[in-house]
């Protein structure tokens, strides 16, 4: 018996795919591919520019924190003005010596549930120091040595609070106005307050400038 019509049919099935087909299917798998990679590509640069927005900020912050810190616990001793505040701009940006007090909780001997509170007096000191492996940039820096002396202007170990600084700048209030120099020794008294600028470059090499005033403890 002959069935011609189901042995052309078998013959079509087992025929294969076309290379018009092939072709089609090779482009679209391209572009679901492209897309794909488009994506993900997408999603990392959004992950790399989020942690590096949050990382600038943070390390921003942190700097901001201790600097303000340091100036709002200003020691201020109304007999021996040596121990004051010496502030100064110039070409590489400000620099700012003072005494101050971190106040630390330490548990001591006796009941570990309670602290004894303990007030360091320091000098401190803030300048800025150029980045040899990047011009135009500078490290902020902060010296500090514990106790003090006639000396505010030097001693002590600096370490590194911030990178990528372009300029810093510290200005004290006098009255209603604002200077960019002050020296207590010679003045015999303080500002009511001190305005620091911070110029940074952020993670995308564009410059940003964050001010804020911080008020010494009078």
């Amino acid at each position: 018996m002959n069935f011609p019509l189901f042995t052309q049919r078998a013959k079509n099935n087992n025929s294969g795919f076309t290379l018009i087909e092939i072709m089609a299917a090779s482009a679209i798998a391209s572009i679901i591919m492209l897309m794909v990679y488009t994506s993900y590509y997408s999603i990392v640069r959004t992950i790399q520019d989020v942690s590096a927005y949050s990382e600038f900020y943070i390390n921003i912050n942190s700097a901001v924190s201790i600097i303000d810190k340091d100036i709002s616990n200003m020691y201020i001793d109304s007999v021996n003005h040596k121990a004051g505040l010496v502030g100064d701009t110039s070409k590489s940006g400000s620099a700012l010596s003072f005494v101050t007090i971190n106040h630390r909780d330490y548990n001591i001997l006796g009941d570990i549930k309670k602290t004894n509170p303990r007030s360091d007096i320091n000098e401190v000191g803030y300048f800025l120091e150029a980045d040899k492996e990047f011009a135009d940039l500078f490290f902020l820096m902060r010296r500090e040595e514990r106790g003090f002396d006639d000396d505010i202007l030097s001693g002590g170990n600096s370490s590194l609070i911030l990178e990528n600084v372009i300029d810093l700048k510290f200005e004290f209030r006098l009255r209603n106005d604002w200077t960019p120099r002050w020296d207590s020794r010679e003045t015999k008294n303080y500002p009511s307050a001190v305005r620091t600028t911070l110029s940074v470059k952020d993670y995308k090499g564009k410059q940003e400038n964050f001010v804020f005033l911080s008020y010494p403890n009078m």
